[in-house]
């Protein structure tokens, strides 16, 4: 019972995303739409700057992380 329930959800996932799919390509095509005027607004290099300097800091924080373990485990095997 449970796998029919799971099927039945990748079906539907599935099928969403055709659907999705079409929406968006037919939409792409009409003049003056929605996403034309959200993305007329949207300045992207700065988003792309803002994207870089987060993804920076966060493999920054990563690598202290690692650095402290790294430290740790010499500490423990000395």
């Amino acid at each position: 019972m449970f796998k029919n329930r799971v099927n039945a959800a990748r079906k539907l996932g599935a099928a969403s995303v055709g659907v999705a799919a079409v929406a968006v390509t037919s939409s792409a095509h009409a003049a003056g739409t929605v996403f034309d005027t959200i993305t007329a607004g949207v300045d992207f290099s700065a988003v792309a700057t803002w994207v870089g300097v987060i993804g920076v800091a966060i493999i920054g924080i990563c690598l202290g992380f690692k650095a402290i373990d790294l430290g740790k485990r010499g500490i423990n095997k000395a």
